[in-house]
């Protein structure tokens, strides 16, 4: 349910914007704020699943999240959707990472592929499936209803926790809040991420002022996490090769794959004039690709290694995304999936050779900290890719063509995917070579 809400407005968005007077890309705002509330709030689910119970924090976040998507389809204006979008953000983060952290805290490393695979679904299929149901919800009952139906779903979910959900995660430790970290952290991102997306028009001197502000508060707050004893974030992660790839060159990686579902929705919408439905309907081949890739991706990785995979995987997916950059209306609809089932084929051996890769070397009693530390670099990818990309096809779109913007727009997307296997070819051909020999 998170991370299906993460992207199930992207095909509603012109209607969104309609009905609250702006225009589509602007209320995208309305995703990226998500994620950056979702990347906010991470950190300290860790602190919350040890200090309070995985059953009640978890139960709760459902309740937050829920409450918050009743609240968020009454909205009247963009302001009061980006407060309860940031709102059910937080919600949501408690969700995912007290269950995420719930499960890896007790799957033995032998079955570390196979559990991740598990996991790496839901991230793979939500943000492809939501288009589809987003449109056809939209073109029939409304935007609204993509709010509403989480009511229901969240007093199953809720209940269902409180039955099946464990009590408690197995450690006696008695955590303490890093609470400047947390903060610092909030703060920057709250202040970042809305900003960059609401400035892609016209970037006046305050929302520059507080784009600066906000990255200045999220530097102190990485500072301030690398010298404190407690800090929020483990950030000493990032000295394990494995991890460091995985969520350092892995975010770049997610910051592009995340946000190509969301422009192809706005370019069948906004160039193409396809209706909601029909635009969701298309990016259905993405899903596709995803799950006929789905079996190969793990042989893969035990084939010819995880450095050979997620480079081999990149060049693919940029070629797809840069061929994106071609597509006209007049372009044949099978054309059209076949280039999508291509690319969501590749998407999806790359990000399950990311996600698999990153814990290999991590040590089980640093779980706790790394876990919410990828998440966090997960959500906070996707927040800043749909901010950057979004708010650079809304700059472009007031200057030139819907043709010419897009294709700038995918072309720079497809140069982002292809720098980041700079950055993976420093792996040793043997990385994670242990986790290969895994059933």
């Amino acid at each position: 349910m998170e991370l299906f809400d993460g992207t199930v407005i992207q095909t509603a968005l012109p209607r969104i914007g309609a009905d609250l007077g702006v225009d589509a890309a602007t209320a995208s705002v309305a995703m990226a704020g998500y994620f950056g509330a979702v990347a906010a709030t991470i950190p300290v689910c860790g602190w919350l699943a040890l200090r309070f119970g995985v059953r009640r924090t978890f139960t709760i976040g459902i309740v937050v999240f829920a409450v918050a998507s009743l609240a968020a389809g009454m909205a009247t204006t963009l302001g009061a959707l980006l407060a309860l979008r940031l709102l059910q953000g937080v919600g949501g983060a408690m969700m995912l990472t007290i269950g995420q952290l719930a499960i890896l805290r007790n799957a033995p490393k032998e079955m570390l592929l196979n559990v991740t695979a598990y996991l790496v679904w839901p991230a793979l299929a939500a943000p492809v499936i939501a288009p589809v149901v987003g449109g056809i919800v939209t073109d029939s009952i409304g935007w609204r209803w993509l709010f509403f139906i989480n009511v229901p779903i969240g007093i199953l979910g809720a209940a269902m926790a409180l039955r099946l959900a464990p009590v408690r995660l197995a450690s006696e430790a008695k955590p303490k809040l890093d609470g400047i970290g947390a903060v610092l952290l909030a703060l920057g991102l709250g202040l970042t991420i809305p900003t960059i997306e609401l400035s892609s028009e016209h970037l006046s001197l305050l929302g520059g002022l507080a784009i600066g502000l906000g990255l200045l508060l999220c530097a102190a707050a990485v500072v301030w996490m690398l010298r404190t004893a407690n800090p929020l974030l483990d950030l000493r992660a990032f000295s394990i090769p494995t991890f460091r790839v995985g969520n350092g060159v892995g975010a770049l990686y997610r910051l592009v794959v995340g946000t190509v579902p969301v422009m192809l929705t706005l370019l069948f919408q906004l160039h193409f004039g396809w209706s909601a439905a029909i635009a969701g309907a298309a990016v259905m081949f993405l899903f596709a690709g995803n799950l006929g890739a789905k079996p190969f991706a793990n042989y893969s990785v035990r084939r010819w290694g995880f450095r050979a995979v997620i480079v081999g995987a990149t060049l693919v997916g940029s070629a797809t995304v840069g061929l994106a950059a071609a597509l006209m209306p007049d372009t044949p609809f099978w054309a059209i999936g076949l280039l999508l089932f291509v690319s969501g084929s590749a998407r999806s051996i790359g990000f399950t050779a990311y996600m698999s890769m990153q814990y290999a070397d991590v040590p089980k009693e640093r779980m706790d900290s790394a876990g919410p530390l990828s998440n966090t670099t997960q959500q906070l990818s996707s927040a800043l890719g749909i901010a950057l990309f979004v708010g650079l096809l809304t700059w472009l779109l007031g200057a030139v063509s819907a043709s010419v913007a897009f294709g700038v727009v995918f072309t720079a997307m497809a140069a982002g995917l292809l720098a980041t296997t700079a950055g993976v070819l420093g792996l040793g051909r043997g990385a994670a070579a242990h986790l290969m020999a895994q059933k």
